[in-house]
């Protein structure tokens, strides 16, 4: 004999247990309101991907390399410059030869230095002032001072540069020593 409400088995009692539907089956899981937001949104975008520097990739290698720390100390230098500005075009060409091409739209020849020093190339633009006839009213087109540093592989070295329609052009090709190129032996 059941004497109270809570012994009668009604399917649609909502009021019942909150976490198992009428059939007594339970609910898919609920979420926890404590967990970061991020975990509750799995279509959100996925974080952007880490930039890989040369600390990340060789933590220690100064520990165990030697002679090799001014080459290392470059490349920190280098992989921690962001540069954005001017844009460039590194394009490989299967002759042994490389193109970097520069937008320098506004810049003279006379403002613009292309220098290698210690297997760097460096290619700095300076801005000269100039006067403005009339009122500047909207400046858009970037003449800002810039500095660009290239990391050179050994035996390369800057064949040309030049300026043409607002893009630097500096040509480098890979000149290996006769010493240092395969050797081809003939079989007698």
């Amino acid at each position: 004999m059941k004497t109270s409400l809570n012994d009668y088995n009604d399917p649609w009692d909502k009021y019942k247990n909150p976490y198992t539907n009428p059939h007594g089956k339970p609910y898919p899981p609920m979420p926890n309101p404590h967990e970061p937001w991020d975990k509750k949104n799995k279509w959100q975008k996925p974080p952007a991907p880490k930039v890989i520097t040369i600390n990340d990739l060789f933590p220690s290698l100064d520990r165990w390399s030697i002679g090799w720390s001014p080459l290392l100390e470059q490349l920190k230098e280098l992989s921690n410059a962001k540069a954005s500005y001017p844009p460039y075009d590194i394009i490989d060409h299967k002759d042994d030869t490389t193109v970097i091409n520069v937008a320098v739209a506004g810049f003279d020849k006379k403002e613009l230095s292309i220098t290698v020093e210690e297997q760097a190339l460096k290619i700095e633009g300076k801005k000269k002032d100039k006067e403005q006839e009339g009122e500047l009213i909207h400046n858009g087109i970037a003449g800002r001072d810039f500095k660009l540093t290239f990391a050179l592989a050994e035996f390369y070295e800057v064949e040309s540069a030049k300026v043409e329609n607002g893009l630097l052009s500096v040509k480098l090709f890979k000149n290996i020593p006769d010493e240092k190129k395969p050797k081809v032996i003939d079989i007698k």
